[in-house]
């Protein structure tokens, strides 16, 4: 396999980053896709270790050690508006109990499967929302009047992965958050800047269709939470 084929040059990357109208021609799709995946494999690597440290100091299964390091916090949190309808203390000492549940295999090698198949997820998350998202910017690109193409444009905005690499720095204390909110501002506009050049809109109508999809689905959020939130007081009022 000839990994020109699947990754574009690291010039390329560096051009892309730079918002250089150089980094987003002459890729293919195919070789957005391997980037994509590949810097989801690589920002993954040290929540993997984290992640499998974790697991393993507590001898279970990644989702087990998160779930009995959540009844810790549930049963240390202070009294307010939610105790008042969920029994915090009960409700963590049950998260204790199924965390403490036998498992089929030994806890260092559960630990080690769940957490890789955590790391495994990190670029199947990347490849999902570079897809669903862009497809729907695009269908805002074509409202707005653009000619492009779907392959050439999927083959520019991949290149808005490369920034997110610094989310892999998301279990330093203090550092992580920072760089992580770095990375996602600076692959927003490496993505605006790809979305411009290869539909060739005015800098204001690329502009609104990258940011029409997010808001789309920040107001879905909003309208979830909500509901959710809705559902929860009328079932803590019918007892």
């Amino acid at each position: 396999m000839n990994l020109r084929n699947w990754l574009p040059t690291p010039q390329k990357m560096s051009d892309a980053v730079q918002l250089r109208a150089s980094g987003f021609s002459d890729t293919t799709m195919r070789q957005s896709l391997g980037m994509v995946f590949i810097l989801g494999l690589l920002a993954g690597f040290l929540p993997f270790l984290v992640n499998w440290e974790q697991a393993t100091s507590a001898g279970s299964a990644l989702p087990l050690a998160r779930l009995g390091a959540q009844a810790s916090l549930l049963q240390e949190a202070p009294l307010d508006y939610v105790s008042a309808f969920f029994d915090l203390v009960h409700l963590g000492e049950f998260f204790h109990l199924i965390a403490g549940l036998q498992q089929p295999l030994p806890g260092w090698f559960a630990a080690f499967l769940s957490a890789l198949g955590e790391w495994i997820n990190w670029p199947l998350r990347w490849l999902a929302v570079w897809i669903v998202y862009g497809a729907l910017v695009m269908a805002c690109n074509k409202a707005f009047g653009a000619t492009s193409r779907l392959q050439p444009f999927f083959a520019a905005t991949g290149f808005a992965a490369a920034p997110l690499l610094l989310i892999g720095l998301s279990p330093i204390p203090c550092l992580g958050r920072v760089s992580s909110v770095a990375g996602i501002i600076w692959a927003f506009i490496v993505y605006a800047r790809a979305n411009e050049e290869v539909t060739s809109l005015p800098r204001s109508r690329s502009l609104a269709a990258v940011l029409l999809p997010f808001l789309f689905i920040l107001i879905l959020s909003l309208l979830a939470v909500a509901l959710f939130v809705l559902l929860v007081f009328l079932f803590a009022g019918s007892f």
